[in-house]
C-alpha cells in the first residue's frame, strides 16, 4: 500500500515512459483525473482503469499519484494476485484497519491483480459470483472510491458475470497500449532465443502472462479491424500458449488454445506454416494422452504441409515424433528408419537440439533391444549436446533414462544420483509429468532395497501428481505397485486390495492387457488375506 508516493522503488517507471503513455491516452487520463476529483470523499464509488500490460498500468498509476491535481488525495494501492482468491471483500476488510488515514485528504483505493482470480475462461468465476452476493456490503464497509486496474478481458467478465456489482460502475477509462510495449512483449516471448519449455517455473509463468496480454492486444475488440499481420501474431501467440501449457502437462488448456489457432488458420495459403505447427502440437498432445491413431493423423497432416512449404526443420521434428510412436508400437525397424531420416535432416541444417533429441530416442531403442553399451553411448552424446545448448528439458529426460539403465544394471547409487538430478530440473521447469515419473522410479529403487516407508512415500507423491494432471495410465501403474508393496512388505491386505482394485478398474477402462496381470495379483492377495 502506498500514499501519494511512487510504487516500490524497484518497480519505479521512468518519467519518460509515464509521459509517453499519458500522451497516447491524454483524453482517457484527463477523464480519470476529473473522475477522482468529482467523486465525493467518504462515499463509495466504483471505477475501472483498463490497461492490458502491468508496466503500462503501473505507469498510469504513478502518473495519477504524482499529478499536481491529486496532491490532496491519499492513494492506497492493494495487490491481490492469488488466482484462488474467492472472497475479495474479506481480504479488503483484513487490510482496511491498517490504513493510516491522512487528515484532510480524499481516500482512494487502487486494486491490482484480481484478473488472476477472474481468469480468462470458464463461466461464473467464484470471485465474481461473490461480487454479486456481497455487492450491497461494499458501500457500507468501504465508503470510498475504488478503482480496479484490469485488462480488457477481465473488465468484460466482470460486466458479464457480476452484473449486480458492475451496476455500481461510474466510469471505465480505457488506455491504449503503446507500440513499444507490444514489441517488447513479443521480443520476450515469440521472438525469445530460449524456448518456453526450457524456462524455470517463475520465468515460464511470466512468459505465459505476457502471452495472454498479447492475445488480448491482438484479438479484435470494440470494432477494431484485424490485419493479416495481427491475425498471424494471434495464431503464433495461441500456439506458444499451448506449448507452455503442454510443457506443464496441462493438456486440456493446451488443446483449447490449439483449436482456436486451427480455426483461425483454416485453409489460408498464407498461414500454412502456422497451421502445420498447430497440427504438430495437437499430434504431440494426442500422443501424450495415449491416442496414437489420432496423433499419427495430426503428424501426417503436419508433415504434408511442411513438405509443401519446404520446412526442413519442421519435417525433421515431425519425422522424429512419428518414429517415437512406431517405436512404442513395437515397429522398431520403421522407428529407426524415421529417426535416421530425421537425424540426416537435423545434421544438414545444423539443428543441434533436434539432433540431441533424436540421438536420445535412438538410445532408447537400443536400450530396449538390450544393446546397453550402444544405448549409453547415444545417451551421452545427446547429453553433451543438451548441455551445450542449455536444453534443460531434454537433459532431464536423458538423465532419467540413463538412471533407468544404471538401475537395471544394479548400479543403484549412480541411478539414484541421475534420478535426483533429473527431478531437480523437472521441479525447476514445472514439468509435472516428468516429476511424477521420476518419483515413481525412485520409489521402485527404494522398494527393491527394502526401504518400504521411503518407497511408499515416493509412490504417494507420484500418485498425487498423476491425479493432478490426469495421467490415468500412470495412476494405474502406481496403484498396482503400491498394492503389491503393501501386501508383500507390510501385510496390509485391505489397503493393498483397495489400491489394486483401483488399478484394475482403470486398466479395464483402458482395455489394457495389463488388467489380467493385476487380476492375478488380486487373487493372490485374497488367498493370503
Amino acid at each position: 500500500m502506498l500514499s501519494n508516493k511512487p510504487l516500490d522503488p524497484f518497480k519505479e517507471i521512468p518519467e519518460i515512459y509515464r509521459q509517453r503513455i499519458v500522451e497516447l491516452n491524454q483524453e482517457s487520463f484527463d477523464q480519470l483525473l476529473t473522475f477522482v476529483d468529482i467523486v465525493p470523499d467518504d462515499a463509495f464509488d466504483l471505477g475501472f482503469i483498463q490497461s492490458n500490460f502491468a508496466r503500462d498500468r503501473d505507469a498510469i498509476i504513478q502518473a495519477l499519484i504524482n499529478h499536481p491535481d491529486c496532491q490532496e488525495m491519499q492513494f492506497e494501492i492493494w495487490d491481490f494476485p492469488d488466482p484462488e482468491m474467492r472472497f475479495l471483500l474479506d481480504e479488503i476488510l483484513k487490510i482496511l484497519p491498517t490504513v493510516k488515514v491522512q487528515p484532510d485528504k480524499k481516500l482512494i483505493f487502487l486494486v491490482r491483480g484480481v484478473e488472476n482470480a477472474i481468469g480468462m475462461t470458464g463461466e461464473y468465476p467464484p470471485m465474481l459470483v461473490d461480487f454479486n452476493w456481497v455487492r450491497d456490503a461494499y458501500p457500507v464497509m468501504v465508503p470510498h472510491l475504488m478503482l480496479f486496474c484490469l485488462p480488457d478481458y477481465a473488465i468484460t467478465r466482470v460486466a458479464n458475470f457480476a452484473p449486480d456489482f458492475w451496476a455500481w460502475n461510474s466510469g471505465t477509462f480505457v488506455f491504449k497500449t503503446p507500440v513499444n510495449t507490444r514489441d517488447d512483449a513479443i521480443s520476450q516471448t515469440l521472438d525469445a532465443s530460449k524456448g518456453i519449455t526450457n524456462c524455470e517455473v517463475p520465468e515460464k509463468q511470466e512468459r505465459i502472462d505476457l502471452l495472454k496480454r498479447l492475445l488480448m492486444e491482438y484479438t479484435p475488440s470494440n470494432g477494431r479491424e484485424e490485419t493479416e499481420g495481427d491475425l498471424k501474431t494471434r495464431i503464433r501467440v495461441l500456439n506458444d500458449l499451448a506449448i507452455a501449457y503442454r510443457s506443464r502437462s496441462e493438456y486440456s488448456t493446451a488443446t483449447y488454445y490449439l483449436k482456436q489457432a486451427l480455426d483461425l488458420a483454416k485453409d489460408d495459403e498464407d498461414f500454412i506454416s502456422l497451421k502445420a505447427n498447430t497440427l504438430y502440437e495437437l499430434g504431440w498432445i494426442q500422443d501424450d494422452w495415449g491416442n496414437k491413431k489420432e496423433a499419427i493423423a495430426f503428424y501426417q497432416q503436419s508433415l504434408e504441409l511442411k513438405e509443401k512449404i519446404g520446412d526442413v526443420q519442421g519435417k525433421a521434428a515431425t519425422l522424429h515424433q512419428l518414429a517415437g510412436i512406431y517405436a512404442n508400437q513395437g515397429d522398431v525397424e520403421k522407428a529407426i528408419a524415421f529417426y535416421q531420416q530425421s537425424l540426416e535432416l537435423e545434421e544438414k541444417i545444423g539443428n543441434v537440439q533436434g539432433k540431441a533429441a533424436t540421438l536420445h530416442c535412438l538410445a532408447g531403442i537400443y536400450a530396449n533391444q538390450g544393446d546397453v553399451e550402444k544405448a549409453i553411448a547415444f545417451y551421452q552424446q545427446s547429453l553433451e549436446l543438451q548441455e551445450k545448448i542449455g536444453d534443460v528439458q531434454g537433459k532431464a529426460v536423458t538423465l532419467h533414462q540413463l538412471a533407468g539403465i544404471y538401475a537395471n544394471q544394479g548400479d543403484v547409487e549412480k541411478a539414484i544420483a541421475f534420478y535426483q538430478e533429473s527431478l531437480e530440473i523437472y521441479e525447476k521447469i514445472g514439468n509435472v509429468q516428468g516429476k511424477a515419473a521420476t518419483l515413481h522410479c525412485l520409489a521402485g529403487i527404494y522398494a527393491n532395497q527394502g526401504d518400504v516407508e521411503k518407497a511408499i512415500a515416493f509412490y504417494q507423491q507420484s500418485l498425487e501428481l498423476q491425479e493432478k494432471i490426469g495421467d490415468v495410465q500412470g495412476k494405474a501403474v502406481t496403484f498396482a505397485m503400491l498394492g503389491q508393496l503393501l501386501a508383500d512388505e507390510k501385510g496390509d491386505f485391505d489397503q493393498a486390495l483397495n489400491y489394486l482394485q483401483q488399478s484394475l478398474e482403470i486398466l479395464q477402462h483402458l482395455k489394457s492387457p495389463d488388467a489380467e496381470t493385476v487380476k492375478e495379483i488380486i487373487a493372490a492377495v485374497q488367498r493370503y488375506n
